[in-house]
């Protein structure tokens, strides 16, 4: 069956209102714009307001200049990479420096509420320009976007001899910040800012806390505080400069410098020893010119006999440690003691000779244990006299006959020797007369 003229004039005017019409199947709504590609739309502004996205661009390809119009403090302490610092009542160096007035020129500072890019603008347009924009919402909006910022020199040294506000982060590598960093920093390397949210590093609830993060070079400090900033710390930022350049400015705390020697202790009267920083300190030193350096033992002791395996710690006044082991080594050095003798003779039956038991009553003591004694007779009666056990002696009556000027008291002499168990031995003599003897 074939259709007429008349049918295919309505088929056709049919077809055009379907394709016409809003509620079409094929039609799609307008997208709406992300939180990069608005602005604050304000009425009754002399110069527009460009996006996130917008400015973006702009410094990504450098076609237009970016002034950041806060002062040079705020500046130094945040700004957007890549900006230019011109304060607001130096209108007159951006128009020497830019002359021509069809110039775009993109200007920003604190916020929406912040009013110098307004009135900068207004003077630049009062002057003839014409391509003034304004990025009104300003660093905090771009801070919020999770935007990274740049912090220079005179900006650390305000926050860090300040304001005192900032949890410093050091991204260079863990020898590197072992060595030295700054006081107090942290250590997250590139693709680390998740873990380091998680354990304990960057555990701040409070989300405004100001994050500023340094490195070996600006680059490295750049890429950890972008990742930081995801993390949805808004208030970090990166230093702009070298870790030399921190080094430079006395900001850099280095790590102690600990060296320890082996130590032989005597053993006390308790058999122990204590053990001082001076024992085991080898010329330990801070490398921080007037930084005080306090040194421990871990364990303290006291430690007994044997060798002990110790750490010499040093701390700075920043809490930043280094330590270096060491031995301890006690050992029983006291000789023992013998107490006062006392002398007994007890005369003992003999079928040709008369003999005599000396008793010595006597006590030892030693620090550390056990002691054993022995005697030893010697003298010029010697050959009369016979070792029984560690107290007694028996003595031969009779025998060698005096002669003048022999000394009554030099016969026999008897030595208490005692030995402890580290071979630590001590004597004492004790003199025999003849006349005692034969008593």
């Amino acid at each position: 069956m074939f259709a007429t003229p008349r049918s295919h004039s309505l088929l056709l005017a049919v077809a055009v209102l379907v394709a016409a019409s809003p509620r079409s199947a094929s039609a799609q709504p307008a997208p709406r714009p992300s939180v990069f590609q608005t602005t604050l739309e304000e009425a009754n502004q002399l110069t527009p307001e460009i996006t996130t996205e917008e400015l973006q661009k702009a410094l990504a390809s450098g076609s237009a200049p970016v002034f950041d119009v806060r002062t040079a403090k705020e500046y130094a302490i945040a700004h957007i990479p890549g900006t230019i610092n011109i304060y607001e009542k130096e209108v007159q160096q951006i128009i020497a420096q830019y002359p021509d007035r069809a110039a775009r020129l993109i200007l920003y500072c604190n916020g929406p509420s912040c009013g110098k890019s307004k009135r900068t603008s207004e003077e630049l347009v009062a002057a003839g320009y014409t391509g003034v924009q304004r990025y009104q919402l300003g660093l905090p909006v771009w801070r919020a976007l999770s935007q990274t910022v740049q912090t220079d020199m005179p900006g650390v040294l305000y926050i860090h001899g300040g304001d005192r506000t900032a949890v410093w982060v050091d991204a260079r590598t863990p020898g590197e910040f072992g060595a030295a960093s700054m006081a107090g920093a942290v250590n997250v390397q590139k693709g680390e800012a998740t873990a380091a949210n998680d354990d304990g590093r960057l555990p701040f609830t409070d989300k405004g806390t100001r994050v500023i993060v340094f490195g070996a070079t600006a680059q490295q400090a750049k890429v950890v505080a972008a990742e930081i900033a995801k993390k949805a710390y808004w208030n970090s930022s990166y230093f702009g400069g070298t870790f030399d350049d921190l080094s430079a400015a006395g900001l850099v705390n280095h790590r102690p410098n600990v060296v320890s020697r082996n130590a032989s202790l005597a053993a006390g009267a308790a058999c122990v020893a204590s053990a001082g920083v001076a024992d085991i300190d080898n010329g330990s030193f801070d490398p921080d010119s007037g930084d005080a350096l306090t040194l421990a033992i871990v364990p303290a002791g006291p430690f007994g006999l044997g060798q002990h395996q110790v750490a010499l710690i040093g701390t700075d006044r920043y809490g930043v440690s280094a330590s270096s082991a060491a031995f301890i080594t006690v050992s029983d050095q006291t000789a023992p003691a013998i107490g006062d003798v006392t002398l007994s003779w007890e005369r003992q039956p003999s079928p040709r000779h008369g003999l005599t038991l000396l008793t010595l009553d006597y006590v030892t003591a030693d620090n550390c244990g056990d002691v054993a004694t022995a005697l030893t007779v010697s003298g010029r009666a010697a050959d009369r006299a016979l070792v029984v056990d560690a107290h007694h002696v028996l003595l031969k009556n009779g025998g060698n006959e005096r002669r003048d000027g022999d000394d009554d008291d030099g016969e026999v002499s008897v030595t208490i020797l005692a030995i402890d168990t580290a071979g630590n031995q001590s004597t004492r003599i004790v003199p025999i007369g003849r006349r005692s003897s034969e008593r």
